[in-house]
């Protein structure tokens, strides 16, 4: 096979097989041909020179890397690092990027995002140097395919406000603030480079309640986050939320609201997210939010509003989706069975009379069956086995330490014997030298 028909070869299967990179693609540097595009697209126009939501920006790779509040981009780390994790954050979380009300990201877009993260955030890097899975290949061959843009229909920017009239939104935003701050509560700026203001009283719900929100009078214009969730506030102190008109998330799950509370909600216009989880609410309150034409969630968990009633408004609101929440099957119903009637007595049959039988001729006895063995298990036999087996090892090594218990005893007498005759000898030894040194002194003496 000569050199041209392999490449024409390589080139029909990166560009034709499924779950390959494209041909056009596969010399693509991940970071600039394919991510900073997606970025352009989807998140610099909050987060680029002109505008900093959170003082962060995505425009350039060393912004990208350095990130505004915590590690933005921690190479391999996908789930770690800021970016990619609040991508992947539910479409319904304040922290969700882009968030619900900008140009979603496609799911290739966040394949794509996933991978140049997951693979180490490099720079130059191409995209056949860095063998991407079938799946992932097959996210940067769409994205190829259609480059990423913005959403056609995106809201224009908003006219230049007064200087004037920011210099006050900012003065009374600030005065606000330290007015909340003492009863420790929060209330902060969405953004860097907006009026718009987020409120929670998290910290200090059991304690906080109607007269609390007085503070908030001065900007209630500027509130567009609320969460007053878990707090005393009653049905009486959402009267204060009705000047409220640039409110799109409000959060009263797990409060004693009920259905005259929401009487004070339905005015406000821009209002997208409301959570009544565990709250008294019912069919009949939810009734009266028809006419917020912006709601795009509804929690309504755990209250006493019923799947009719959230049919009804989702067919007055279009594009709302109401959270109902998971509901126990019902149990299905026993039905008792009748008694039946009583049956009426019958006449005993008359027997017949019994024929004669013929007497049988006797069998030979069967000797029964031997009875079955119990059935034992692979478990049971082997560790029958094992028992067997170490008992026989511990009778053989009894029967070894006898013979020798028998041998050392032998071997003792024989010893002892040894000894007996040692002793004897060194007597007789000790006698004959006696007797040599008198017979000596006797020559001596002749």
């Amino acid at each position: 096979m000569n050199q041209i028909f392999k490449k024409s070869l390589l080139f029909g299967i990166l560009t034709l097989s499924p779950g390959l990179v494209l041909a056009a693609g596969a010399d693509s540097v991940l970071y600039k041909d394919l991510v900073q595009p997606i970025l352009n697209a989807k998140c610099v126009s909050c987060h680029g020179p002109d505008k900093q939501k959170g003082k962060l920006r995505l425009d350039t790779l060393d912004a990208i890397m350095k990130g505004s509040d915590g590690e933005n981009v921690i190479p391999g780390k996908v789930e770690e690092s800021l970016l990619t994790h609040r991508i992947l954050l539910p479409k319904d979380d304040d922290d969700v990027m882009p968030p619900e009300d900008e140009p979603p990201l496609t799911k290739e877009e966040i394949e794509v995002l996933k991978f140049w993260v997951g693979s180490g955030a490099k720079a130059d890097a191409k995209v056949a140097d860095l063998k991407p899975a079938a799946e992932v290949a097959k996210a940067i061959d769409v994205v190829i395919a259609n480059p990423p843009k913005a959403a056609a229909g995106a809201a224009p920017d908003k006219p230049a406000v007064d200087p004037k009239v920011a210099e006050a939104r900012a003065k009374a935003a600030s005065e606000a603030i330290g007015r909340v701050e003492k009863e420790g509560a929060s209330l902060m700026a969405i953004a860097q480079d907006t009026p718009d203001l987020r409120f929670s009283a998290l910290n200090v719900a059991k304690d906080y309640g109607d007269k609390n929100l007085e503070t908030l009078k001065s900007v209630a214009e500027q509130v567009k986050w609320m969460d007053l969730a878990r707090t005393q506030v009653t049905d009486g102190g959402l009267a204060q939320l009705a000047a409220m008109k640039n409110l799109s998330r409000l959060h009263l799950e797990n409060t004693k609201i009920g259905d005259a509370g929401l009487d004070h909600l339905k005015g406000l216009a821009n209002l997208e997210y409301l959570n009544l989880y565990g709250t008294q609410v019912t069919d009949a309150g939810i009734a009266k939010l028809a006419g917020l034409k912006n709601l795009k969630k509804l929690f309504v968990w755990q209250t006493k509003v019923t799947d009719d009633g959230a049919k009804k408004l989702t067919a007055a609101i279009a594009g709302l989706d109401v959270n109902t929440g998971w509901k126990e099957p019902a149990k299905p119903v026993e039905i008792a069975a009748a008694t039946p009637a009583p049956a009426k007595p019958t006449e005993p049959a008359k027997p017949a009379p019994a024929k004669p039988a013929e007497p049988k001729k006797p069998e030979p006895a069967k000797p029964a069956p031997a009875p079955a063995p119990a059935p034992a298990t692979a478990a049971a036999t082997a560790t029958a086995q094992s028992i067997a087996t170490l008992g026989a090892k511990i009778d053989s090594a009894l029967a070894d330490a006898g013979k020798a218990s028998e041998e050392a005893k032998k071997t003792s007498a024989t010893a002892a014997a040894t000894a007996a005759e040692a002793k004897k000898i060194a007597e007789d030894s000790k006698n004959g030298a006696a007797e040599a040194r008198k017979v000596a002194d006797r020559k001596s003496e002749v």
